[in-house]
């Protein structure tokens, strides 16, 4: 496992994608509207919040190497905008929880919230990757004649299962919240 080189700022990350998986995980799977739903959910918006705006601070900034949409060691680029889109996606499920009741909020939290938790996955798989070393061997023994393990098949496609969960996720909420709603109508 490769955790040496991992900063204070690094494990604070850390610290909090585990509290966000954790406490995701259980509102995704548990009754919604409880107060341990709003109580969880709450745990869940500040952690992701703390991760999402410390992993802003993981990198050193350098002008020459400042590449937007670049991914790499000491470079602000793809996976900060990914942490800033994150980061906007929880603030709209946070202030759609509260709107249920009128129009399109009801259908925004769970989306909102679903895609956030599936960056945090994202996020997640590709640590595991690049830190595993049962995990980082896959990648690059996948990767071939590929320069980068990054761009590994077996990375993609493990990705790929996640993002269909998170589509199918999203459908399934949807489906229960209009089936709630046309229940109580009637």
């Amino acid at each position: 496992m490769h955790v040496h080189d991992i900063t204070l700022i690094g494990w604070f990350h850390s610290i909090g994608c585990l509290i966000a998986l954790v406490a995701g995980a259980w509102n995704l799977a548990a009754a919604k509207g409880t107060p341990r739903h709003r109580l969880i959910g709450r745990v869940y918006i500040w952690s992701m919040i703390a991760l999402n705006l410390s992993s802003l601070a993981l990198y050193r900034f350098d002008i020459a190497r400042f590449a937007p949409f670049r991914a790499g060691p000491n470079v602000f680029g793809f996976f900060h905008w990914l942490a800033i889109a994150t980061l906007i996606l929880v603030l709209i499920g946070c202030y759609a929880s509260s709107r249920q009741a009128r129009g399109a909020w009801a259908y925004i939290h769970p989306s909102a919230m679903v895609l956030s938790y599936y960056m945090l996955i994202g996020g997640g798989i590709n640590e595991v990757f690049a830190r595993l070393d049962p995990l980082r061997a896959l990648a690059r023994a996948s990767a071939g004649a590929a320069a980068n393990a990054a761009n590994a098949p077996i990375i993609g496609l493990v990705q790929s299962a996640a993002m269909a969960a998170t589509l199918l996720l999203i459908i399934y909420f949807i489906v229960k919240t209009a089936l709630a709603r046309r229940r109580a109508k009637i």
